[in-house]
Formats: C-alpha cells, structure tokens, sequence
C-alpha cells in the first residue's frame, strides 16, 4: 500500500509541474498587460432616471403586491419611484400588507387605498361576499386609508351588497372608489349615490373621449386617471380629441401606471418619461394639473 501511495505521488508530480508552469505564464501576462479592470457591478434596476426636473408626478395607481414581495423591497420600490419622478402615490395591493409596509416606510409619500382583496380569488367574488365587507371596515377604523379598490366591478354588478355598502361608505366617510369598470358598469356606480366619490381607473379601459366626456358631464364626483391608455399619445404625439377633453375638464384628470404585475416596477421611469412626452405638448398650467395638482388636490395630506 506504502508503494502503491508513493507511485500515485510520484503519478501527480508532472502535473503539479504543468500548472505551476501554467501559472507562471499566465502570471508573466498580467505583469505585462496590467491588471484587468474591475467588473462592473450589475446595476440595481435596467432602467435609468427619466429626467424629472420640471414635471414631478403624483402617481394615481400603483400595486404592490404579494408577487412582487420577492424581487423589490419595499426601499427598492421607493428607489424606482425617486428614478421615474414619482414624488408621491396611490397605493393598493393584494394583499393589503404590501401598501401598508410601503406606507410605514415612507407615510409623506404614499396614500393607502384598502383593496378589497385578501387575495386574488376574491377578485371574481367579492361584491357579494359578506366577509369582505367584515375585512374592510374592520380595517377601515385604522383611519389610514383614502379610498377603496382599486376593485374590479362589471355590468350588472353595483347593485351587489357589497358596491352598495362601498357608495355608502365613500359618501359618508370621503373615501374614493378606485373603480376598474367600463363606461357602462361605471355608470351603474354612479348610480348608486350622487355624493359617492369614484376615481374611473384606466379611463374606463377602452372608453373613448365622448364616452368620457358624457359621464364627466354629468358626473361631477367622478375623476379619472390614464394608467394603461396608450391611446392618449399613439407614437408619442398627443391625440386631439384626449387634448380637447383634457382641456374642457382640466381638473378631472390624472396620471397612473398600474404596476399590477412585478415587471412593470423596473418599467416606471420609462413609462413616466413616455407621458412626461405628452404632458409636455399641452399647455404648461394643464400639464401641471395632470401630473401633480388634481391628485394633490383631492388627496394631498
């Protein structure tokens, strides 16, 4: 065995030769080509800041979400906020843990909105389920929060137990319904009560500026903000007839994202810079209005 042990050393010898010839090489190259620069660390998030300087936004509709827990925390989100601009927001989220972690790292920044969903399956079942209603009032009597949703409410919906209690709440508490609805069911919201608060996410979704013009004019506790509406400014050039209805309503409308899925948050400083595109082609004083002053307006602390 002792001989075996000797010949596999003696086996290995030429090979130890060979690296620590190896080495010396490749030793003999930095010292002539200098050392190799340092690799560059991986940036935090691929999007660079969007340049903010003149028009500061209040962000009507941001999530964060369960999903998203794993890849931002909750200073990454801030970070991404500071890179887009965004000075302040609208947060909801499923489930509400995310916006109220958000909330108690930065609470000048962020305005909770209760979503009614504990989580996802609620979204197809909650205008009539008693125990959301259980959920949010329970939570509302925090008194941190400025409104409910953003809830998803389709035609033929309002009158469920649960919307009918919302507009109730909303008229007697202040509180904005951050409502995902289509002209149609938005209008059945309004319905409900004429002193009940709506903030229309999306614009409705694919409701067109007449549409929207209607119901602004009959409708004077409805807002609406843009998140997703990229029909607004096809190519980057602002649509006229977004710019005749922003101008006829210039107090009613108002910026959102919607990161409802984890990769929109690295997004947000190009998507801020895209309508920062088109707010700039309105005239400065409505520009304004809809980047920062409607939202201050209605829910500045």
């Amino acid at each position: 065995m002792a001989m075996s042990s000797r010949l596999g050393d003696q086996g290995r010898r030429p090979v130890r030769s060979v690296a620590a010839v190896m080495l010396a090489a490749l030793l003999a190259l930095l010292a002539a080509f200098g050392p190799l620069p340092p690799a560059a660390a991986p940036p935090a998030f691929a999007q660079e800041a969007a340049p903010t300087d003149d028009l500061p936004v209040f962000d009507t509709h941001l999530h964060y979400s369960q999903d998203a827990w794993g890849l931002f925390s909750a200073q990454d989100i801030l970070t991404l906020m500071d890179q887009a601009g965004v000075y302040k927001a609208l947060v909801s989220s499923t489930p509400d843990d995310g916006t109220l972690t958000l909330y108690q790292l930065a609470p000048d920044r962020i305005i909770p909105i209760l979503r009614p969903y504990r989580a996802r399956t609620d979204m197809a079942t909650w205008t009539q389920d008693a125990t959301v209603l259980a959920y949010v009032e329970e939570r509302l009597a925090t008194g941190v929060y400025r409104g409910l949703g953003e809830f998803h409410l389709y035609t033929g919906e309002s009158p469920n137990r649960v919307p009918r209690r919302f507009a109730d709440l909303s008229a007697e508490y202040g509180l904005f319904l951050h409502a995902h609805s289509d002209a149609t069911a938005v209008s059945e919201l309004l319905a409900l009560r004429s002193d009940a608060r709506i903030l229309w996410a999306h614009a409705g979704m694919s409701a067109t500026p007449a549409q929207i013009d209607a119901l602004l004019a009959r409708a004077p506790h409805l807002w609406v903000e843009l998140a997703l509406r990229s029909d607004v400014a096809p190519g980057g050039r602002l649509d006229p007839a977004w710019a005749d209805l922003f101008a006829r309503y210039p107090d009613r409308f108002m910026i959102g994202t919607d990161t409802w899925i984890p990769s929109r948050w690295p997004q947000l400083p190009r998507l801020m810079a895209d309508v920062r595109g088109w707010l700039r082609q309105l005239p400065r004083d409505l520009a304004e209005r809809m980047a920062s002053g409607n939202a201050e307006a209605l829910f500045g602390r």
